[in-house]
Order: C-alpha cells, then sequence, then structure tokens
C-alpha cells in the first residue's frame, strides 16, 4: 500500500491532495477517507490505495499510517518461582 505525506486537505472543501514519492500529487476527495477518518492534516503521512477517478487517478483508503501500522508484538519472559522456594529474609531493627 503507498504511503504519502498530506500536501493539504480542506474539510470544507471535501478534498484535498497527497505527495506520492514519484513527485507527483493525487487527488483525495472526503469519500475517499477510510471508515472512522473525517479529515487528515497537513503533513501527516498516510496509507492509501489508487482508483481510477473521473478525472485520473485519486486516492481512496485514505488513513494516517501509524493506523495502518500492526501493533507491535511484544514477548514478555517472566520467571515464577514456586512460593515455598523464595526466601524471605527479614532484618529487624532494635531500638
Amino acid at each position: 500500500m503507498p504511503q504519502g505525506k498530506v500536501k493539504w486537505f480542506s474539510s470544507e472543501k471535501a478534498f484535498g491532495f497527497i505527495e506520492q514519492d514519484n513527485d507527483n500529487d493525487i487527488f483525495v476527495h472526503v469519500t475517499g477517507l477510510a471508515d472512522g477518518v473525517t479529515a487528515i492534516d497537513k503533513d501527516m503521512l498516510v496509507e492509501y490505495e489508487v482508483e481510477q477517478g473521473r478525472k485520473g487517478p485519486q486516492a481512496v483508503n485514505v488513513k494516517p499510517a501509524a493506523a495502518a501500522a500492526p501493533a507491535a508484538k511484544v514477548e514478555v519472559e517472566e520467571e515464577v518461582e514456586d512460593e515455598e522456594e523464595v526466601e524471605v529474609e527479614e532484618e529487624v531493627e532494635d531500638d
């Protein structure tokens, strides 16, 4: 899925443009935003798909790149000791 940086987007005008890696800007209409995305901000890194629109290629399914990235899987290794094997040392101070 291609990524690009939002050149500008106007919710009021309902469209904008994304800068692509090949230095060609691609049109994005408000209807091309992914479900749950209501607007995109200037300079935001986004992922999108390309479809042929009435006047040429346009971005669809546009979403912030961070939202598109899968969550990192973190494995945590824990050593659990049996309570009976754990020795607890207590120091008692005499006053």
